[in-house]
């Protein structure tokens, strides 16, 4: 009787020692992930890259905006010129964001539309939720850049509020 209460109880250690472990190791590659991506400090913009990872970059940089703002800095880098010449420089860039666009940061959740493109310019709905459930949309609006060190670039022009979702809130 003594063994097998001995093998029990191996057995059961044997297996929370493997759900912890694999635990921490989940939550661990979760943590590196995120980490690596808020210090991630050259994503810039490319000719390699697609209007949708654009749009998945400036969403994801205003997702794991860190105290430092580093997230709002690589969406000004992925801002077009002409945008950032109607918003000003990075400083007042962070300013509007912060004041008018606060939703935005750290959101929780995201729900894309589907994207249209005509010739170089790309649109897109991004829905995205707050941690108490809202769901506030923006549309993103990109265009292909011609001439300059921007050439062949797709960067932000500008993004329009869209307003709360009807399937905001928090469901059952």
């Amino acid at each position: 009787m003594r063994n097998s209460t001995a093998v029990q109880a191996s057995s059961v250690n044997r297996v929370l020692f493997i759900a912890v472990t694999s635990m921490a190791l989940l939550l661990g590659g979760l943590f590196s992930a995120k980490s690596s991506f808020s210090n991630e400090t050259t994503l810039k913009p490319s000719t390699d890259l697609s209007p949708q990872q654009v749009i998945n970059i400036v969403v994801e940089s205003l997702q794991n905006n860190a105290a430092d703002d580093a997230g709002i800095a690589t969406v000004y880098r992925f801002a077009s010129p002409g945008n950032k010449a109607n918003t000003g420089p990075l400083a007042r860039f962070t300013y509007m964001i912060k004041r008018g666009f606060s939703d935005m940061l750290n959101h929780v959740g995201v729900r894309y539309d589907d994207m249209e493109m005509t010739g170089d310019v790309a649109v897109q709905a991004v829905w995205l939720q707050t941690v108490t459930g809202a769901e506030y949309g923006y549309a993103f609006q990109l265009r292909k850049q011609k001439g300059g060190e921007t050439d062949g670039m797709w960067m932000t022009e500008g993004v329009i509020p869209l307003g709360q979702s009807a399937q905001s809130g928090i469901g059952i």
